[in-house]
């Protein structure tokens, strides 16, 4: 409330100086000499004036500054909008260039192994289940997709055909708990099964003799029927031996990352692969 009274005693004051001012110009008119009380008048009024002066430049200064303010709020708006703009490109960028890899490892893939009749297919969806770890392709019974066929990517093997429809396939990968695959171990050709589980590791079981280390390639063994031999599985994490040491347990890390799977090979038909999971790499 104060700064009202404060501004308006200004303003009044600042009215005043003009209105005696004027009148003095108006009074002075024909005349080569000013009065005293005139004189007086100036000499009272010029501090008066200055101040009034001194008030408007900083009005104005201010409604300037204030201009050039709201022109610099506009210009950072724009410049962090085209940040935005900017991000967004480089990140669809990044994607398309880890799709363009992906796809030449594909072609790669498919160009280097005949022996592979290979129908490339994407992931079109995944279980909402949170107990299974199934998911969902977009092609189907039309391109000679049938149950058991097995599922592969570049990198390795990643399940097998579950059901099939027209335009789409179910497709089970290792590490759902239903899941079981016969295997070898490449270097000491020990065989054994795999066994996806709840929490989707991928675990199985070797003989008590096997002479196998960490770090040991495992690669499919075609015993079961589902899988050609020497599908390239992945590699041997942790060994354990039961208390009666009927069996050795084994943890496998995949070759597949199956959490971010999105291209796809099912195999139609294949012949046996060579004793190394080469083939797959």
């Amino acid at each position: 409330m104060s700064k009202l009274y404060k501004n308006r005693s200004i303003i009044m004051v600042a009215v005043a100086a003009i209105i005696i001012i004027v009148i003095i110009a108006v009074t002075s008119l024909d005349r080569t000499q000013v009065s005293g009380p005139e004189n007086l008048v100036g000499v009272i009024i010029k501090p008066i004036t200055g101040a009034v002066t001194s008030v408007v430049n900083t009005i104005r200064n201010s409604i300037t500054g204030l201009a050039e303010i709201g022109s610099l709020k506009e210009t950072n708006q724009m410049l962090n909008q085209q940040i935005i703009t900017l991000r967004a490109q480089i990140r669809e960028m990044e994607a398309l260039i880890q799709e363009n890899e992906r796809l030449r490892e594909m072609l790669d893939f498919k160009d280097t192994h005949s022996e592979f009749d290979l129908i490339g297919c994407s992931v079109i969806g995944k279980s909402p289940d949170n107990t299974s770890s199934v998911f969902t392709i977009n092609k189907g019974s039309e391109n000679g997709i049938i149950r058991n066929m097995p599922v592969v990517t570049s990198k390795g093997l990643v399940g097998q055909i579950i059901e099939a429809g027209s335009g789409w396939a179910k497709v089970m990968p290792l590490n759902d708990q239903r899941s079981s695959v016969s295997i070898l171990v490449n270097r000491t050709r020990d065989t054994g099964i795999l066994k996806g589980g709840i929490s989707f590791e991928i675990t199985g079981f070797v003989s008590p003799e096997a002479a196998i280390v960490e770090g040991d390639d495992i690669v499919t063994s075609r015993m079961g029927g589902i899988y050609p031999k020497g599908l390239y599985v992945g590699k041997i994490t942790g060994i354990s031996t039961g208390d009666r040491q009927l069996l050795k347990s084994i943890k496998v890390e995949p070759a597949v990352d199956f959490d971010k799977l999105e291209e796809v090979f099912v195999l139609k038909h294949v012949e046996e692969l060579p004793s190394r999971g080469e083939t797959m790499n």
